[in-house]
């Protein structure tokens, strides 16, 4: 035992570490050094977990951070279009620009009107046979069944674009089809009474023979009125600058036309056939298709013999079918319109328009045999296609 503690003495005076001042100076340096290396690292590995620890708040307040929101923040800016008008059956039209501004003139199960104030709209129509939708922006009226297309007001013309079946375009420079992927830009001009308003080329030669049509249809008018002078008649809303409806029709305003011709009363209509056709254009043309129907009547009866009543009649049976959605009357119209210029630059057309009006009002058999009617007279004829369709020929 004594030899034991005897050894441990002696480890313990090899094993002790003999301090001196200089000895105890290093070791301070070196553990400074050692502590100056290691600060960094411990900072960074502070703030992670600093960090790590704010992240874990949020997740527990908000939820997770990796799961998707079920509700999206919605946008400061909407970038959807604004619907400005909807319909039962699901048509709808939405703007393009802003500012677009369309009115709804009629609505019914038949024949729906709008018309297209300013701006630029999108029209997304549901098929249906059975109805007239029509579209009029300033002298242009878009007539469709189904489809999509746009209209634009430019500052020198209507712009149509077709994005979905077809439509037709009808202007004082003309009609026209315009189907899926096509544009048409219809320029501003004023409506020239006289001229044909399908800007169709001379007769044919095989257009001399014509077929027995029936008459006209009966239209009783009023008894005429006695020119005299306007009792005080109330001043229209928003006067316009010149006092003569007719500059105002010349200059393609129709709807302020309108106004101060109807603010008149019959007598600023004179009872012949120019006049007449003028006023009823600019009822049509103005947005108000039903009021030109008098105008029409009174020359096809009063003025039959005038060489312009062939263009009201066809004109007539133009507002008939395309805008007033009534079929009957306006394949009547059109046979009228062939009776009265039988080889005329009109008559094919006419008689196209006739089957297309008889298909529309669902009489098959009128279609098929004024189709038959078509091919015997124009077998080559401009619209062949389409009275082949519609006549049931096919």
């Amino acid at each position: 035992m004594a030899d034991l503690l005897e050894r441990l003495s002696d480890a313990k005076e090899h094993v002790g570490p003999k301090w001196s001042p200089d000895r105890e100076r290093a070791v301070r340096l070196r553990i400074e050094a050692r502590v100056a290396r290691r600060t960094p690292r411990r900072t960074l590995l502070l703030s992670a977990a600093a960090l790590a620890v704010a992240v874990m708040v949020l997740a527990l307040r908000h939820g997770s951070v990796l799961a998707p929101r079920e509700t999206p923040v919605a946008s400061t800016t909407d970038s959807r279009p604004t619907e400005l008008l909807r319909f039962d059956d699901g048509s709808n039209v939405t703007a393009k620009s802003g500012g677009a501004h369309v009115a709804a003139l009629e609505v019914a199960p038949n024949v729906v009107a709008l018309r297209l104030d300013t701006g630029s709209a999108r029209f997304s129509v549901t098929h249906n046979p059975a109805r007239v939708f029509r579209v009029t922006a300033r002298n242009v009226t878009i007539t469709v069944l189904g489809t999509i297309f746009t209209v634009s007001l430019e500052p020198k013309g209507v712009h149509i674009g077709v994005e979905r079946g077809r439509v037709r375009v009808t202007s004082p420079l003309g009609e026209r089809d315009v189907s899926v992927g096509e544009d048409a830009v219809v320029p501003d001009a004023p409506e020239i009474v006289g001229a044909s308003p399908t800007a169709l080329p001379g007769p044919l030669p095989d257009e001399t023979e014509t077929p027995d049509v029936p008459a006209p249809h009966e239209v009783r008018l009023p008894a005429p009125v006695a020119p005299s002078a306007p009792s005080s008649p109330p001043a229209p809303s928003n006067p316009p600058r010149t006092s003569s409806w007719r500059e105002l029709a010349e200059d393609g305003d129709y709807a302020n036309a309108y106004k101060m011709m109807t603010a008149k009363g019959a007598p600023a209509v004179r009872d012949e056939p120019g006049d007449l056709l003028l006023a009823a254009d600019v009822a049509r043309l103005g947005g108000h298709p039903e009021a030109a129907v008098a105008a029409f009547q009174r020359v096809l009866v009063a003025h039959s013999s005038d060489s312009r009543a062939p263009l009201a009649a066809f004109t007539f049976g133009r507002t008939l079918l395309d805008q007033l959605g009534e079929p009957h009357e306006a394949a009547e119209a059109f046979a009228t319109a062939r009776r009265l210029d039988p080889g005329g630059a009109l008559a094919q057309d006419a008689l196209a328009r006739e089957v297309e009006s008889w298909s529309r009002a669902g009489d098959a058999s009128r279609a098929h045999e004024r189709a038959e009617d078509y091919f015997r007279l124009y077998p080559k004829g401009r619209r062949a296609a389409a009275v082949r369709r519609l006549g049931g020929l096919d």
